[in-house]
């Protein structure tokens, strides 16, 4: 559920005012109000914290590569010591430094090779030899060009080869050549095989020496997480005062409580000597939300952390009805049992091999959660793999379920009729809450009227899509109460536009309702598709016995696909029905924002 709030207004003497702002930071009950203005000591600290974190990033990086390569190649440097701006200045250092070498590296790799095509000549000695009196021009042009250049009188020409379509030649001269009608090519001072060579030693090895620094720096990863937690609490602090409003010798802060954590704030006034002005939040408030999780809903948390959404605080808590319909309809996409078993075990070892991590226990248990409901739903549909009868022999597996093609055509209906039962249940349980959320008669009356128009839209699309036959006289009575409720209760008919739209929005219940037909057609096309590389992989097998390889093969990357498909259907599917559907039809805006109090204590509520 979500935790009603307050807006508090608390007072303090402003010689303790610091003070104040520990003795509430150990509290930990209280948002603040964020400051009109940062000031420069703020920005200083937000600053150096940007510069930590850029650190941290650059450390975690460079710990990935020593994974990989371990032997840095050069003299290894180990500070002695932490010192937290001069080892985030150093670690930025050495990345600016790797950055701009690297840079300078490709700059010369890219010359040699531009270079490569004229072969391994002496620059040098060509400077010379123009500089005593003979003119060796360098030319890159076509093979007329180069036939032209052969007919000059007083000159040598020179192929040197044919590249990529283009003809280099040198043109030989005593004294001076005219270049008129040659393509000749200006050679920059730094055009020089032997000279970029040596530079390019000179950078690996420089290279090499800022890459053992950095990984030199490694040790220090626990001490700059220490240092940017302490800067975040110094920087939290520090906003805390900026937002302190002066009133002469008083000041005040502003922000807004847990109601549960009031009678904390009121003893911590009164031995303190704070005032308090405790007011409920204004119709226009931006009021923080804090969720009050049990042991079940806890579990979805994971799905809205990845997605980045909060309910606002006016809106409902639907942790639980989203955890429910998101696991059946991810093992609905998914659908195949034997993906749910291996995810299944995945998850199991995952669980115990972060055990110790606290962070890690939330989605694996989202994960054992999901991966049982889809290896229940696979098992009653007989999905194992994608395999229900051995592909072109007609003999069942052992102990897997043999169909036949009408046994397929029912299950496909019943599949359909639990997509729509989904859906009238998820959408009409939104419009119950909607209505106990107003609380008032236009509401219970226009969500009632809803909720009887999706009823009426799961019998019309039954005989529509699933059981095809004549429409229940109960679907007439359905339509005509739910318009009739909507038209007296939801419709404002003093605006033209709400009239305009209620055919449509009528039209878009009915599609709201159909939408829910996705959750057969993915998981369908998943099985589809795990049967089609196993008949892929049984036709190669079948050619010759040293083709199995291949048709395993074959088999581990289509079911790796088709399982990587299956994510991406539970994350547009899954999720959109959630988020969108449903939450169209409970009022769900998701504009709220997270509860973070003033704390050292950052798990603290």
């Amino acid at each position: 559920m979500i935790v009603p709030m307050k807006n508090v207004t608390l007072l303090a003497v402003a010689e303790e005012a610091g003070k104040a702002l520990i003795a509430l930071r150990e509290l930990g009950v209280m948002q603040l109000n964020a400051a009109a203005a940062v000031s420069p000591g703020s920005g200083a600290l937000r600053d150096r914290l940007q510069e930590a974190l850029r650190a941290r990033q650059e450390l975690d990086r460079i710990a990935l590569e020593a994974e990989k390569d371990p032997v840095p190649g050069g003299p290894s440097e180990v500070p002695t010591a932490f010192d937290g701006g001069k080892t985030i200045s150093r670690i930025l250092q050495l990345a600016a430094r790797r950055s701009a070498g690297a840079a300078e590296l490709e700059a010369v790799e890219k010359r040699r090779r531009q270079l490569a095509a004229w072969g391994d000549f002496d620059r040098k000695l060509l400077d010379r030899l123009n500089d005593s009196g003979m003119t060796i021009l360098l030319c890159a042009g076509t093979s007329a060009q180069l036939e032209q250049a052969q007919k000059r009188n007083g000159v040598a020409v020179i192929p040197l080869g044919i590249a990529e379509g283009v003809c280099r030649f040198a043109v030989v001269g005593i004294g001076g050549v005219d270049p008129e009608g040659l393509p000749a090519v200006t050679l920059e001072k730094e055009d020089d095989p032997q000279a970029l060579a040596q530079q390019k030693e000179t950078l690996l090895g420089e290279l090499a020496a800022i890459r053992a620094s950095q990984y030199g720096c490694l040790p220090l990863r626990d001490a700059v997480m220490s240092y940017i937690g302490g800067l975040e609490r110094e920087l939290e602090f520090s906003l805390a005062g900026d937002a302190l409003a002066t009133h002469g010798e008083v000041v005040s802060l502003g922000g807004y409580v847990p109601v549960p954590s009031v009678a904390a704030l009121t003893a911590a006034a009164r031995k303190n000597g704070w005032g308090l002005l405790i007011l409920d939040p204004g119709p226009e408030e931006d009021v923080p939300v804090l969720i009050r999780e049990n042991r079940f809903t806890r579990i979805i948390r994971p799905l809205f952390d990845f997605l980045g959404v909060v309910p606002g605080y006016r809106e409902l808590d639907v942790s639980g009805a989203v955890l429910i319909f998101f696991t059946i309809f991810y093992a609905m996409i998914l659908g195949d049992a034997g993906y749910g078993l291996i995810l299944l075990v995945l998850s199991l070892l995952g669980h115990w091999k972060f055990r110790s991590r606290p962070a890690a226990r939330l989605p694996l248990k989202l994960m054992l959660l999901l991966s049982s409901a889809t290896l229940i739903w696979g098992a009653l549909n007989g999905n194992w793999f994608g395999l229900e009868n051995i592909p072109g022999t007609g003999r069942p597996i052992p102990g897997l379920p043999c169909f036949t093609a009408a046994d397929a055509a029912i299950r496909a209906a019943n599949t359909q009729f639990f997509c729509f039962l989904l859906a009238v249940c998820q959408l009409s349980l939104g419009h119950i809450w909607k209505a106990l959320r107003d609380r008032n008669w236009r509401a219970i009356g226009g969500n009632e009227g809803w909720t009887l128009i999706i009823w009426a839209n799961f019998l019309l699309t039954l005989r529509v899509i699933v059981y095809p036959g004549e429409f229940p006289r109960a679907m007439y009575w359905l339509y005509g109460a739910g318009v009739a409720l909507v038209m007296i209760c939801a419709v404002n008919w003093k605006d033209p536009a709400d009239i305009f739209q209620f055919p449509f929005s009528i039209i878009g219940s009915f599609t709201d309702v159909l939408s829910y037909i996705r959750l057969f057609a993915v998981g369908m096309s998943g099985a589809c598709i795990a049967a089609t590389f196993n008949g892929m992989a049984l036709d190669v097998c079948r050619i010759t016995v040293w083709a199995i390889p291949a048709g395993i093969v074959i088999i581990l990357l289509g079911h790796l696909l088709n399982v990587a498909l299956g994510f991406m259907g539970v994350l547009v599917h899954g999720v959109r029905l959630n988020t969108l559907e449903f939450s169209s039809h409970s009022g769900l805006t998701w504009c709220g924002e997270k509860f973070h109090p003033f704390s050292d204590h950052h798990n603290k509520p």
